[in-house]
């Protein structure tokens, strides 16, 4: 049994070393209810770096967003958008104090409709999780425009920060919507293992199963 156990482990984990961790963190399309950690705005000075407080209001600033010009936030369920002339915003980045496994936004474009890339930096990152520089790992990207109001989950790692991209000429219009779940807080109801996790588990007790039936026509044929 030993063996056979160890057969169809072996089996899982060569799916396992297929599948580099990267490759978990996938972006998709949700519905509009917020992660437990919801994010408000704390009322304060425009600029590159500005701050929200979650998971209530009042509470102490503890999400850091930095964006590659001045930014503005909502007080209330936290907006971020450019503070000055509209059309030169083209990366915010979402920094909370707490590492999270999960993060929920909305964004829409200024103007006219195109592409929002959604960069990730891994908890075991040394980087500067404040740094636009230090986002290179992309999450996925998704079409959005001035009036868009589809939310979109990251998930599948373990992260300290996450980056939102638009392409020059078309800048970001606003952030919104934004919420996170902190490492071990059990996931939203309805949710499932990542494929990959459902590879290693099928391909595991398949193995075991084609041990078990090559040790029985084995046993068959000494009998004969």
């Amino acid at each position: 049994m030993r063996r056979l156990l160890m057969t169809g482990l072996g089996a899982a984990a060569s799916i396992a070393i297929a599948s580099p961790a990267a490759a978990a963190v996938s972006l998709s399309l949700t519905n509009g209810s917020p992660l437990s950690n919801q994010i408000f705005g704390v009322a304060g000075t425009d600029g590159i770096h500005v701050y929200g407080t979650a998971p209530s209001n009042g509470g102490p600033a503890n999400v850091e967003y930095t964006g590659n010009t001045d930014l503005h936030i909502t007080s209330g369920f936290a907006q971020i958008q450019d503070a000055g002339t509209q059309g030169d915003l083209f990366q915010i980045i979402i920094n909370p104090d707490d590492l999270f496994d999960l993060m929920k936004l909305s964004v829409q474009l200024e103007g006219t409709s195109g592409t929002v890339t959604v960069y990730y930096l891994l908890s075991s990152s040394i980087l500067d999780a404040n740094l636009i520089a230090s986002y290179t790992q992309i999450a996925g990207s998704f079409a959005s425009g001035q009036n868009d109001n589809q939310n979109y989950l990251i998930s599948g790692g373990t992260f300290s920060g996450i980056m939102v991209s638009s392409t020059s000429p078309i800048s970001v219009f606003q952030v919104k919507q934004n919420s996170y779940n902190l490492v071990g807080t059990p996931p939203p109801p309805g949710s499932v293992p990542e494929p990959a996790t459902w590879a290693m588990m099928l391909l595991g007790f398949g193995g075991i199963g084609m041990a078990m039936r090559r040790r029985r026509k084995k046993g068959l044929l000494q009998v004969a």
